[in-house]
């Protein structure tokens, strides 16, 4: 299910879609309060229709999801949704790289500086980079 609701992001994202970005970024926060991916699309979605003060409110709560995601050590018996929505969204070729660089260019303007980095390593992430594979082609280059 998670997949497929992060599936419907990358289309309505790609397409322009702003009305059903929000309408499936809130079905996500429905099911999955406080979920760092729907909350940063969905500011996506406000920012991007105009309602500015909207998405700085939604963007706002991503620091501390974010930080409650970040507590996860990987240990227990299962994963949290959140976690598992946050790796659908930022697997190779998810697409969803350009919605998670148009996230950071907002997040930076609104001074948000930490959750901006994470969302510009997302569009890494979504785009089949990772700082890992960046560091192997420099030293590929260089020998």
């Amino acid at each position: 299910m998670i997949s497929a609701l992060v599936d419907y992001l990358a289309v309505f994202s790609q397409a322009g879609d702003l009305a059903q970005l929000e309408l499936i970024a809130r079905s996500m926060l429905s099911a999955i309060p406080e979920d760092l991916v729907a909350l940063q699309f969905l500011g996506l979605a406000l920012y991007q229709m105009g309602r500015t003060d909207e998405a700085r409110e939604v963007f706002a709560r991503v620091p501390a999801s974010l930080d409650e995601h970040e507590k996860w050590d990987g240990i227990g018996v299962c994963e949290p949704a959140g976690v598992e929505t946050f790796r659908a969204a930022t697997h190779a070729h998810s697409g969803l790289a350009d919605g998670w660089h148009r996230i950071a260019v907002i997040l930076i303007k609104f001074g948000f500086n930490k959750p901006a980095i994470r969302a510009l390593e997302a569009a890494s992430a979504a785009r089949g980079l990772s700082r890992r594979s960046s560091v192997k082609r420099r030293k590929s280059n260089t020998q």
